[in-house]
């Protein structure tokens, strides 16, 4: 497709996974704590944290480094997820074997659809 002078080509608007914030490190949680010394000037205050910083001792710093530690610890997965995620690690690669043409959405969905089966316990797939 040609463009006009002074047109500009978009790109085509994709699906963005949301992103998911990183935990606080022990400098911003340290920022944070400083806050009540904030006036206005973002520059003049990002100065006085980080010379603050600096002199704080390491009995201080460590502090904010266990707030830090606590902070980032791994989330668990729910045991309902965790039922799941051994089906497929166990019959990922049987269905890839026998149908390797499939491309990974239509293995994903036949998962899917094969695991609803073994969960359902109702009497009319019992037949």
């Amino acid at each position: 497709m040609a463009l006009c002078v002074g047109q500009k080509q978009t790109k085509p608007e994709t699906k963005q996974k949301p992103v998911t914030k990183r935990p606080p490190g022990p400098y911003a949680l340290f920022v944070r704590s400083m806050k009540k010394f904030y006036t206005g000037n973002l520059a003049e205050f990002s100065r006085y944290c980080a010379c603050e910083w600096r002199q704080l001792s390491e009995a201080e710093r460590e502090k904010f480094r266990k707030q830090a530690a606590a902070l980032s610890r791994p989330k668990k997965r729910s045991p309902q997820s965790a039922a799941y995620l051994k089906f497929v690690a166990s019959m990922y690669n049987c269905l890839r074997r026998k149908h390797p043409t499939w491309p990974a959405k239509r293995i994903k969905e036949e998962l899917m659809k094969n695991y609803q089966k073994l969960k359902c316990k109702c009497p009319k797939n019992k037949k």
